[in-house]
């Protein structure tokens, strides 16, 4: 296996990690609210109906993933860097909806599993790049 699906992979390992972490906690009535990757992974469609498009990014980053796997390094890249932005753009929301109501509630921290999940997607972007930089 060469270099960049080795670090596809590994992006993909980081992922599946950062989907049984907390991503990032809330001011609530419960101190230790937080919400795991995995339940923000099936729940995030309902976001973007709302607004919240950073959700997008996890699609974004599987089609990099597909496009690395296939050889096609600059198509993953551009991917990669998509869903990077898409991911950092996360640091500059001060809310989040945290009912289906909607309620939103302020965003007080950010967890491993949103550290992760970035990662995950930098790791694309490096994977895609060596891949570049071989052929």
């Amino acid at each position: 296996m060469r270099l960049p699906k080795i670090i596809a992979l590994v992006s993909v390992i980081v992922f599946g990690a950062a989907l049984t972490r907390s991503c990032y906690s809330i001011e609530a009535h419960d101190p230790n609210a937080s919400s795991p990757g995995f339940y923000l992974l099936l729940i995030g469609p309902i976001g973007v109906l709302y607004g919240i498009y950073e959700w997008l990014a996890n699609p974004v980053l599987l089609a990099a993933w597909i496009f690395s796997f296939l050889g096609k390094n600059k198509i993953a890249l551009l991917l990669g860097i998509a869903a990077s932005a898409l991911m950092a753009a996360f640091l500059f929301r001060h809310t989040i909806m945290a009912s289906e109501a909607p309620t939103y509630a302020k965003v007080t921290g950010y967890a491993a599993g949103y550290w992760l999940w970035l990662t995950s997607a930098v790791l694309m972007i490096v994977g895609a790049a060596v891949g570049m930089l071989k052929s």
